[in-house]
């Protein structure tokens, strides 16, 4: 078996073609009424949309091909949202989506977030799963036509954690 060394670094405006693809690739294919439910306006320039202080874009690359993408945008001074976390049908099972979420995480807590947010639906259970193995618990879910939104919450500060954890044991 070939090992190929993961890259994970920040968007460049030469990925945009590749990121598009990847991203509407993974959605037409493998979760079409999800591809129906949401927009993708923050894809036609990439730049723009993650490119505010505190928002960022990776990309995670394998012999220079984008074959996995994850989003961190600001919802406000203290949370942000994790958006984007595709990885190409071809190169899961190695873990790519933990480096991504790690390295969303770790800008996320250099940045000074005390939570992140992670939507997904109830249909992408790897996405559920990497979720829960990352620390992140369930705040809510939203019926959104033939899907069903789930709302996940990281407390990126530890006094919020403990906080957090006392509150749901009483």
């Amino acid at each position: 078996m070939t090992t190929h060394k993961i890259v994970i670094r920040k968007f460049e405006p030469a990925d945009a073609a590749a990121v598009k693809e990847l991203i509407g690739k993974v959605l037409t294919e493998e979760f079409p009424d999800e591809a129906e439910a949401f927009t993708s306006v923050d894809l036609d320039d990439i730049e723009s949309a993650y490119g505010k202080l505190g928002e960022t874009f990776f990309v995670a690359c394998v012999n220079g091909r984008v074959v996995g993408t994850v989003g961190i945008k600001q919802e406000d001074s203290r949370t942000a949202l994790l958006r984007r976390l595709f990885v190409d049908s071809g190169f899961r099972g190695r873990r790519l989506g933990d480096l991504l979420a790690d390295r969303a995480i770790e800008f996320c807590r250099e940045v000074g977030y005390e939570e992140l947010i992670f939507k997904t639906t109830s249909t992408m259970k790897n996405a559920i799963e990497l979720g829960k193995r990352k620390g992140f618990v369930p705040r809510a879910r939203l019926s959104l036509g033939s899907v069903e939104l789930v709302k996940f919450v990281l407390f990126l500060k530890k006094e919020l954690v403990a906080n957090h954890s006392a509150i749901h044991k009483e």
